[in-house]
């Protein structure tokens, strides 16, 4: 039965390490329940804590603390493989020394996992990083997080205690990590740390495999929307009034309105419709006017300009915008290093929007002309696919790529 892509995701991006008690022959293991009761200065209570009469004298393993060394965040297992994960443990009763014979072993879970570096350590300490065993063949699915049990051992010559954290409290990774060892495991230029991970405000920025995105810049992918919508609109409705509505023109044949400034290859585009006995002059396009507005048999200006007053909502026509590296590997980008991977970069097909005197190229050069304005000449660029730079007036055009 095929499982629940999502069934590991954690539902925030913190976590505490449970354990279960149990008690198995003459051992008795103990739990943590919840906060240390004691006064000040009390340490608090254990992960796991195990306890076997050795020689008539009671002695204890405790496994104290699992956490990811990392600063400014708080305390939390969950991890990337280039991030140390620290374990403490002690022993109470015995001889003196006994903590510095505690073995530990580290098991990696699943065969998405690799080996731990160390697997195996002595003392009362262990550090070590886990190592990745994932494919980087691209993917439109999650990764399954990378997980490993520690086990912390105490060899005695009247009996062996062993404490270690049952099977539902593996260190394992949680989503937003999960989403970040992709990176890792790509070798990616940009390395997202936890503040570069969010739930993006509109769910239409991502196109990633995830719940959560990647943005180098925070809140980015949002702004760029917003700017080159609001390009796209001042586009739409930048035809000039050259003469003024009721004014007499010089002749019937005299220019009222005029398109406003070229679009790329497509030349000026009329954004208006004439009125009274004002006449269109060229081509009607999608039912709409695309040209000049001259005075007509009456001489007199009775269109005024932008009066179709267009305003797009380019959201609804995103065809790409985040993507992790698994899904930028599995569409064909040609780079690791894509700016859709680092929450730079739209891409938007307006072949489907419907726009009064504009066809489906001639709206291609309006959204790549709106990206130019507000982000260069060299981030602004029709394609067809993730890899083919076409012109914008070329029918093969399938979107446009806006990047910061």
């Amino acid at each position: 039965m095929k499982r629940n892509p999502r069934w590991w995701l954690a539902a925030g991006l913190t976590c505490v390490v449970l354990a279960t008690g149990c008690k198995c022959g003459t051992e008795e293991a103990k739990e943590d329940a919840g906060p240390a009761t004691g006064g000040s200065g009390a340490p608090p209570p254990p992960l796991v804590e195990v306890t076997k009469d050795i020689g008539g004298q009671p002695v204890t393993l405790a496994l104290t603390e699992i956490f990811t060394r990392r600063e400014g965040t708080t305390a939390r297992t969950s991890f990337v493989t280039r991030e140390e994960m620290v374990a403490h443990a002690r022993v109470e009763g015995g001889e003196p020394g006994l903590v510095d014979r505690i073995r530990w072993t580290v098991k990696p879970v699943g065969t998405q996992s690799g080996p731990a570096v160390p697997a195996v350590a002595t003392g009362p300490e262990l550090v070590f990083k886990g190592t990745s065993a994932l494919p980087r063949t691209g993917s439109r699915d999650p990764n399954p997080p990378l997980e490993y049990e520690v086990v912390a051992t105490l060899v005695l010559e009247g009996g062996t205690l062993e404490a270690k954290l049952p099977p539902t409290s593996f260190i394992r990774q949680e989503e937003a990590d999960i989403l970040r060892q992709e990176y890792v495991d790509y070798g990616t230029t940009f390395q997202p740390t936890l503040t570069n991970v969010s739930v993006p405000g509109r769910t239409t920025l991502n196109r990633g495999n995830y719940s959560i995105i990647v943005e180098e810049k925070p809140g980015e992918l949002e702004k760029l929307l917003s700017d080159v919508e609001a390009e796209v609109n001042r586009i739409l409705n930048d035809d000039v009034q050259v003469v003024p509505v009721g004014t007499r023109a010089a002749s019937p044949s005299s220019t009222v309105v005029s398109p406003g400034q070229a679009v790329l290859m497509m030349g000026a585009l009329g954004d208006t419709e004439p009125k009274g006995d004002d006449v269109c002059v060229g081509a009607r396009v999608n039912g709409g006017c695309a040209g000049v507005i001259r005075a007509g048999p009456n001489g007199i200006a009775d269109t005024p300009a932008n009066n179709r007053a267009t305003r797009v909502s380019l959201e609804r026509i995103i065809t790409s915008a985040f993507r992790n590296p698994q899904r930028n590997k599995f569409i064909g980008s040609g780079t690791i290093n894509s700016r859709h991977t680092r929450g730079l970069a739209l891409d938007l097909d307006p072949r489907s929007l419907s726009i009064p005197g504009k066809d489906a190229r001639q709206l291609m050069c309006v959204v790549e002309l709106a990206g130019i304005r507000v982000a260069g000449e060299d981030n602004s660029f029709s394609e067809n696919g993730p890899v083919t730079f076409l012109d914008c007036n070329d029918p093969a055009a399938d979107h446009v790529h806006v990047q910061r």
